[in-house]
């Protein structure tokens, strides 16, 4: 077996009782840390000995086989800045091998130990404190593992894996994509037209609030060689410390139910021509209106969706808002535009977020990005859908990314 290597996030964040390295002033102190061949630097905090830095990096540690551990030394190094020669002050020593999963995601201070005898005579005694979050399998160890699953592909240039959902005989893939920030995206890929399904992605833990970017291409979208999408979920930044078994897709088998276009929910409610807020506002009946926030409710389907005008910067986003209700528990709703290419976005409150002084709550939220100039509300379709045969799937079984 081969080693594996990991991502973690590190944070530098602070320092304390820092010595003096000359009589005078005091010291401008830098951290230079070292592990597995590479090497990261704090900026300069000028005359402060008690220095606060929190600052990220992401370095790459190894696990061998067997006992799991990770293998190694971080090695932490402090250095005052000088205008001819930086001095080497202190420095820690971490054997990779003592971080144990409890010692994750919390702060770690640790002693430093200085490099010259000559620091010792001020009777400070300096600390180091730092977190290390997460550990996500890289790139390259994600590919190592799947590279003989039939269907798995890679976008090296782009760092990017796509691992098929076995039984689903090659509809679905979840893409894991390695951003330079060191968090991830990740997304689903629906790689054949028009079928009748729902997709949904959501966190399980605690307060929910889940944004996914949503695309639907009529004429499918090449992701990599030998793989092409029709539709795409996506989840931005996603950061390495989050539980990837808290993150699940999933799946149901839509009927439709109805149909209808923007254009006939707002004629109804006496819409006509362009209008601004303080027009529609006059000018319509059967709406209900937020001042403060400039935006007007529309009933879709009474008791379940309304359509939502937000006048943002003198321009106006469409919306569908979901209410919190049973009738909609079991339905999936869609705002898109007739044979285009559309982005869009949809956003999940667990629990439902009050709308309109509290008059509604709305369990989710439907928004088009990008809406081109003169894009019509005739174009403008809503969707609604029975929804059965929920299949759910973590990000963690599919990609079994945190090893």
């Amino acid at each position: 077996m081969s080693v594996t290597e990991y991502i973690t996030r590190l944070t530098v964040m602070s320092a304390k009782d820092l010595p003096k390295t000359d009589r005078l002033s005091k010291i401008d102190p830098y951290i230079v840390i070292q592990v597995n061949g590479q090497q990261f630097k704090t900026k300069v905090k000028d005359d402060n000995e008690n220095p606060v830095w929190n600052e990220l990096f992401y370095p790459r540690l190894h696990k061998a086989p067997g006992d799991g551990l990770l293998t190694g030394t971080l090695e932490l190094n402090l250095y005052d800045e000088d205008t001819f020669s930086d001095s080497y002050v202190a420095k820690y020593h971490l054997d990779l091998s003592q971080l144990t999963p409890d010692k994750l995601n919390v702060p770690l201070t640790f002693n430093l130990e200085y490099v010259k005898d000559k620091y010792k005579s001020q009777g400070r005694h300096p600390t180091i404190t730092i977190k290390m979050e997460g550990l996500v399998q890289s790139f390259h160890s994600l590919r190592a593992m799947f590279g003989a699953m039939p269907g798995f592909v890679t976008n090296d240039q782009t760092q990017a894996a796509y691992i098929p959902i076995q039984e689903s005989n090659g509809l679905l893939y979840v893409g894991v994509e390695y951003e330079d920030n060191g968090a991830l995206d990740f997304k689903v890929l629906v790689t054949r037209p028009n079928v009748p399904i729902f997709l949904d992605m959501l966190v399980l833990s605690g307060r929910q609030y889940t944004k996914v970017r949503r695309r639907l291409y009529k004429d499918g979208h090449p992701v990599a060689p030998g793989l092409t999408c029709f539709e795409e979920l996506k989840l931005d930044d996603v950061p390495l410390n989050i539980d990837f078994n808290q993150l699940s897709l999933v799946v149901f088998d839509s009927q439709p139910l109805s149909s209808t276009n923007a254009d006939l929910v707002v004629s109804a409610h006496g819409w006509r021509g362009a209008l601004n807020f303080a027009q529609a506002s006059k000018a319509l009946h059967n709406v209900e209106v937020d001042n403060h926030k400039q935006e007007i409710y529309m009933s879709v389907d009474a008791g379940e969706t309304m359509l939502l005008v937000d006048y943002d910067k003198d321009d106006a986003d469409i919306k569908l808002a979901v209410l919190a209700s049973p009738t909609t528990a079991d339905k999936g709703y869609d705002l898109t535009i007739r044979g285009q290419n559309v982005n869009k976005m949809s956003e999940l409150y667990v629990p439902p977020i009050p709308k309109l002084g509290g008059r509604i709550q709305v369990s989710r939220l439907y928004e088009l990005d990008d809406l081109q100039y003169g894009t019509r509300f005739d174009d403008i379709e809503i969707h609604r859908y029975q929804l059965s045969n929920p299949r759910q799937y973590t990000i963690q079984g599919i990609t079994r990314l945190m090893g």
